[in-house]
């Protein structure tokens, strides 16, 4: 598949001054990740028999349109009939490159025997040639889930990357007027309610296979730790030690998770087996406030936030609580470790008057800032892959969750409508 995507890139490089002459429009595509390239994408009204196209191709879109990878072409420019075919032979490429088009997707959705069934035909406009084709099914009222297969394997088939739309968020939002767990899709929409106990529920954390989220809430009256099992609905209380259990987050291997506790009213990093509660090691014993503990995808490590050298900063230490050693060097006020899936780099908030999200390798170098002057930007999480970073932000007034590209240059405003969002969470990879 990266052969395929970087024949084609080189042959749109090519094809440059062609394209400018037929749709005086210019453009480069250069290998790399979101930001880096402006593709032109043409996707036009799904074909449609008993489902809903206008739906799909909205979601489809809006997906393609997030990536950072492509430029979607409006579609009040299509020269071609609405209803015109999508294999090869039932169009004419002649329709598609006066637009400035350099990829073209064409989709079709039915609903056959209360089965949806989607296929895409992705083509090389320039080229006149085809890319490849991939039909999808699932069961009837899930046009969503199919679009956002089929953006995949448009961008598959373009890039030669895998993409982030087969993941979902799960986020601490106020719409209820309390403070609830929700889950929705990495769009932004198809927003599903968790909890509903009316109290206060916060930092969700998804377990290694995405079957389970764990968070805490106040419910009992107490900050407990709580785990949710998605695929019947069940939740269960895992540790309502005295004190604080929260920002749990789970072990790669799904057995343990590392936690604060307080039983002793000073926060301290601990490790709980993930099914009894039971306690399995006390990782910090300094006084001073250590919270906010996180992985690293190997599980060898743990980063957290710490006071003990004055201020929030970040440290990160073995798995066995050893070899603590500091990350965070600027500023007093560091915290919201989020370690990469490469195991390479941290993202982390910082108060720089307002708060911004960060990233930096584990020695500390490498100093990389991704938002500023643009409202408070708190608690950073990564994509599976890497290559993007969302947060909750208020720059667009109500706090609202972000998505930025791993180094900052594209960042896009996920969630609409009345805002609430916090803690936002990336599941793994669901399908």
């Amino acid at each position: 598949m990266k052969t395929l995507s970087l024949r084609l890139c080189w042959f749109l490089i090519l094809c440059m001054f062609s394209v400018q002459a037929q749709a005086n429009v210019t453009y480069k595509v250069r290998l790399g990740g979101p930001a880096a390239n402006d593709i032109p994408l043409a996707i036009p009204v799904a074909l449609s028999s008993g489902a809903d196209p206008q739906a799909f191709t909205a979601t489809l879109r809006r997906d393609l349109e997030i990536c950072g990878w492509f430029k979607l072409l409006d579609p009040s420019a299509h020269l071609e009939a609405t209803g015109t075919g999508i294999e090869p032979g039932q169009f004419r490429f002649t329709d598609w490159a006066p637009t400035g088009a350099a990829i073209l997707a064409k989709t079709r959705i039915d609903n056959r025997d209360g089965r949806l069934r989607a296929e895409v035909w992705i083509y090389n406009v320039i080229g006149e040639e085809k890319l490849g084709a991939k039909a999808f099914s699932a069961t009837a009222g899930n046009e969503r889930l199919l679009a956002h297969k089929v953006a995949s394997e448009i961008m598959l088939r373009v890039t030669g990357h895998e993409a982030p739309f087969n993941t979902r968020f799960a986020v601490s939002g106020t719409f209820s007027g309390s403070k609830e767990i929700y889950m929705m899709d990495f769009d932004g929409n198809n927003r599903v309610r968790l909890t509903r106990n009316g109290s206060i529920n916060l930092q969700p954390a998804w377990s290694p296979d995405g079957s389970k989220l764990a968070f805490t809430s106040y419910q009992s009256g107490n900050p407990d730790l709580y785990v949710a099992e998605l695929a019947s609905g069940r939740i269960r209380r895992l540790s309502s030690r005295q004190g604080i259990n929260t920002g749990a987050d789970w072990h790669p291997s799904g057995d343990r998770l590392a936690l604060t506790l307080s039983p002793n009213g000073d926060p301290d990093i601990y490790t709980l087996h993930s099914q009894s509660g039971a306690q399995l090691q006390r990782l910090t014993k300094r006084s001073g406030i250590d919270v906010s503990p996180v992985w690293s995808p190997d599980g060898s490590q743990i980063a957290f936030v710490s006071e003990r050298s004055g201020g929030a900063q970040i440290y990160v230490m073995n798995a066995d609580g050893n070899g603590v050693r500091r990350v965070t060097f600027k500023g007093h006020h560091n915290t919201d470790p989020a370690w990469s899936p490469d195991g390479e780099r941290l993202a982390f908030v910082s108060r720089d008057g307002n708060f911004d999200v960060f990233t930096v390798r584990l020695d500390g170098t490498g100093l990389t800032r991704i938002t500023q002057s643009e409202g408070n930007n708190e608690d950073p999480c990564w994509s599976p892959d890497g290559k993007y970073i969302a947060f909750s932000s208020t720059r667009s007034g109500g706090a609202h969750i972000w998505l930025s590209s791993a180094d900052g240059r594209h960042q896009v405003q996920l969630t609409q409508g009345k805002g609430g969002y916090s803690n936002p969470t990336w599941s793994p990879t669901l399908w």
